[in-house]
């Protein structure tokens, strides 16, 4: 290097050799340039004179998560080999497949060596994850795929991804090596297309042909135009800086590695390097933190003689099907759609799931005495194995079907047997086995709760359910001698007399000085007073009315008589048609505030719900089956039986099915998480099964695995129940009362009015006579003889002589006047002295 004045070396095929340069280059100041070197462990900020043009691996981590995102896979494998460029690239894939709540769950080492790979592929066979991620060098890669080829895991089920290492040399591969990677996912370099390229590659095609006619032209990888772009990149820089190369290069002394002087150009000239840009055929290149900055990729399909592009990734968009603007500029997304059609190994094109297992599911089932429609577990006499039959495993069952899971799962029952089935705290410490790891799952009838949560993962409800409680139904109200009373309360019917015998008396008060059918003998005012008050009740009133106060209220009680038989005939009817059905208990509180004993089912979470809500547990009775419930609730609770049994709404419904007739279900109802199937915490295939929950809860197999086992016309599946409980009485406090209100009003003011009416004329009265005689008013002669010819009121005042008496009547219209209404309202005035006039000449 001294010898031969060189300024910069190009070259490293591997990050290894790459490596070894970097550190030589380091003492003279000479560049070092690899566009093969893409390692993570070497970064051109520790070896500052080391320049890689070429990406960094580490660039593509994100790309590869977002392929595993996209399909939902939750656990990886890495396989990848002992080189620096292998292993260095590990924690920075690790770190993106956990940013996407993915996992890796194993780690594998290969070395180049047949039996290294072969103990790796057999140890793959082993393991229930079927998502792997190769990172290994060119030629360690085809021996693996090959390898693996033959043992039979490149079939349908299998996903495997590689790394650009692999993806970008595609082309070099021969037949064999492809034909075993058939369905492989990769990532390569995106190189944008141009004039510039497409140019190169005809030229370049062209030389080849006349150089070697017997050759097939291979297609250029991105290190081969790395490769182009880097020369025309040195070149120009060398320019910058006005010097020029020693074309004899001889070899160093390989004892004076590390004695060579510093080049006195080689900090201009790495300047220069690192400042230079240029359109090549990769794109524009520049380098920044000394090396190139490219952040797209697309993702390939191994198809036939070479990868097939199914779409593209960048850290904008994420996944995208094209390079087209609309798709470059939305928001960043990562959806299987958004990729092309995909064959997967085997040719199958259903995405994998990512997941199988390699041995037999260990699954722990309750033993349970009473409602068998879910769960019942019997020992087979011939080889002494569990078997379960119910709804909750028959669900269990399809779910993890084909049909539903897609991948194979081996279930092997196992019966819990504890010595104390039956006895509160049975399903939590069945359940607390799942932690110990001593199941793998357990069915059965097990409700999600809070507690039991912190030590298992559930899956998704399949029976969604709730707390309510099974109560007597009361007795028909026609076995009453006075059962027609029960529509009203006993203050509704109070008041209804009441404003019965205020009617009545108003008339009375109002008619018994005009009409002659109230007056008479107080017996006869008193049976006519009675009789009017109760026959409008059902018919119009036949007395003929003289005032209008009497007529107001009986037209205003005639409205509230209507409203009340009305009211009364739709609550007779509904009581007579509903109330047969109704609950005698209709709420909770008032169970534990009678202290009423309640039952409960043994063995459930219902002992400790029943205290959290104010029970005391000396007032609880656990039962069983169906035939203790119906035997508790008919003994009550004063006959060592129990007022209502608390238990969710499923087992309400079988209970139901069996003693409708004699009880129903009351109160409201408290929402529970539902019955769902138990797995250890983090167990990878919880979402997978909560996903075929989801989808067999929505189609018509559930349906009928619930017709089955409970038979045509269950709805537990669904919502859940709650009977409506509704009250005897109808609203009256709203609408009655209302009326009660009005009418009383009305009848008040009319008793004010027909009060005030007396005083009311005797001050019309006393305001006519202050206001003083009215002129030209003339009355009658005041002499007892009817033709007694008439006499005028003088028409000016202080004009009446000693044998006169002015006499005035204001406001009076000119009109005649009878002898007895003039004597009427000469009273009324003040006393006169009345001088009789003179005798007519």
């Amino acid at each position: 290097m001294n010898g031969s004045k060189v300024q910069a070396l190009i070259g490293a095929e591997t990050s290894e050799q790459a490596d070894f340069l970097a550190y030589i280059g380091e003492e003279p100041h000479i560049p070092i340039i690899s566009f093969y070197a893409v390692s993570s462990s070497l970064s051109p900020t520790k070896v500052p004179f080391f320049v890689r043009m070429a990406q960094n691996d580490s660039s593509q981590v994100r790309s590869i998560a977002a392929v595993v995102q996209a399909f939902g896979w939750r656990e990886v494998v890495i396989i990848h080999d002992d080189s620096n460029s292998g292993i260095g690239l590990i924690p920075y894939l690790t770190d993106a497949i956990q940013e996407i709540d993915a996992k890796v769950s194993h780690r594998l080492v290969l070395t180049s060596t047949e039996s290294s790979i072969n103990k790796t592929l057999h140890k793959i066979t082993e393991m229930g994850t079927r998502v792997f991620i190769v990172h290994v060098s060119f030629s360690v890669g085809k021996r693996f795929f090959i390898n693996a080829h033959r043992a039979g895991m490149m079939e349908k089920g299998y996903a495997w991804i590689i790394t650009s290492d692999l993806t970008n040399r595609l082309c070099y591969m021969n037949s064999s090596v492809l034909n075993s990677m058939q369905g492989v996912l990769g990532v390569q370099t995106f190189v944008p297309e141009s004039e510039m390229l497409d140019d190169f590659k005809v030229r370049w095609k062209q030389r080849f042909r006349r150089q070697f006619p017997d050759i097939e032209i291979l297609d250029l990888d991105p290190y081969s135009l790395w490769a182009y772009d880097t020369v025309w990149l040195l070149a120009m820089a060398a320019e910058k800086t006005s010097f020029q190369f020693n074309e004899n290069f001889n070899s160093p002394d390989s004892q004076n590695l590390m004695g060579m002087d510093v080049s006195p150009n080689g900090a201009n000239y790495l300047k220069s390097i690192l400042g230079t840009k240029l359109q090549g055929l990769t794109g524009d290149i520049q380098l920044v933190g000394g090396q190139l900055q490219y952040t797209h990729f697309q993702i390939v399909n191994v198809l036939g003689k070479g990868g097939r592009c199914i779409g593209y990734w960048t850290p904008h968009a994420g996944l995208s099907r094209s390079r087209s603007s609309k798709d470059m500029e939305k928001n960043y997304a990562v959806n299987a759609d958004d990729l092309g059609g995909i064959i997967w190994p085997g040719g199958s094109t259903t995405t994998p799931k990512g997941w199988v297992f390699g041995r037999t599911l260990k699954i722990g089932v309750p033993v349970k005495t009473g409602f068998s429609e879910f769960i019942k577990v019997d020992i087979d006499p011939n080889d002494n194995k569990t078997v379960a039959r119910g709804f909750c495993v028959e669900v269990f069952e399809k779910v993890m079907s084909m049909d539903y899971l897609h991948y194979p799962v081996l279930l092997e029952y196992v019966e819990f047997d504890n010595g104390h089935a039956g006895e509160p705290g049975y399903y939590d410490d069945l359940i607390y086995q799942v932690h110990l790891k001593k199941y793998d799952a357990v069915v059965g009838d097990i409700t999600i709760t809070a507690n039991r949560s912190i030590y298992v993962d559930f899956t998704v409800p399949y029976v969604e359910s709730g707390v309510s409680m099974i109560v007597p139904i009361q007795h028909d109200i026609t076995k009453s001698l006075w059962w027609f009373t029960k529509p009203f309360k006993w203050h509704v019917w109070l008041t209804i007399f009441v404003l019965l015998g205020a009617k009545g008396f108003l008339v009375w008060l109002f008619e018994r000085e005009n009409n002659e059918e109230f007056q008479g003998p107080w017996q006869k005012q008193l049976g006519t007073t009675f009789y009017f008050s109760f026959s409008l009740f059902h018919f119009s009133q036949r007395e003929n009315l003289k005032t209008n106060y009497s007529r107001v209220v009986v037209v205003v009680w005639t409205l509230l008589a209507f409203l009340i038989v009305t009211s009364y005939n739709a609550n007779l009817t509904a009581m007579l048609t509903v109330e047969k059905v109704q609950p005698s208990i209709t709420d909770i509180d008032s169970l534990i505030r009678n202290g009423d004993y309640v039952g409960y089912q043994s063995a459930s979470f219902l002992l400790e719900y029943l205290k959290d809500l104010g029970f005391s547990e000396d007032k609880l009775k656990p039962y069983a089956t169906t035939d203790e419930y119906a035997e508790a609730l008919s003994r009550g609770s004063s006959n060592n039986g129990v007022s209502a049994i608390i238990d969710e709404i499923p087992y309400i419904e079988i209970f139901l099915k069996k003693y409708c007739h004699k009880y129903n279900m009351a109160g409201p109802t408290f929402q529970t998480g539902g019955f769902g199937f138990v797995f250890p915490r983090g167990f990878d295939m919880v979402p997978d099964v909560s996903k075929a929950i989801l989808n067999l809860s929505s189609s018509e197999d559930m349906f009928d695995i619930e017709n089955k086992w409970f038979g045509a016309g269950s709805t537990f599946l669904e919502d859940s129940l709650e009977t409506p409980v509704t009250d005897n009485e109808l609203p009256l406090k709203i609408t009655i009362l209302a009326e009660f209100i009005i009418t009383s009003g009305i009848a008040m003011l009319a008793v004010v009015a027909f009060l005030s009416e007396p005083y009311w004329k005797r001050w019309r009265e006393r305001n006519r006579n202050s206001r003083g005689p009215s002129k030209g008013t003339t009355f009658p002669s005041l002499q007892p003889d009817d033709q007694a010819a008439p006499w005028t009121a003088s028409l000016e005042p202080n004009q009446a002589t000693e044998t006169e008496e002015i006499v005035t009547i204001p406001a009076m219209e000119e009109k005649k006047l009878s002898r007895q209404d003039l004597m009427m309202e000469v009273r009324a005035r003040r006393p006169f002295r009345q001088v009789m006039p003179a005798s007519p000449p």
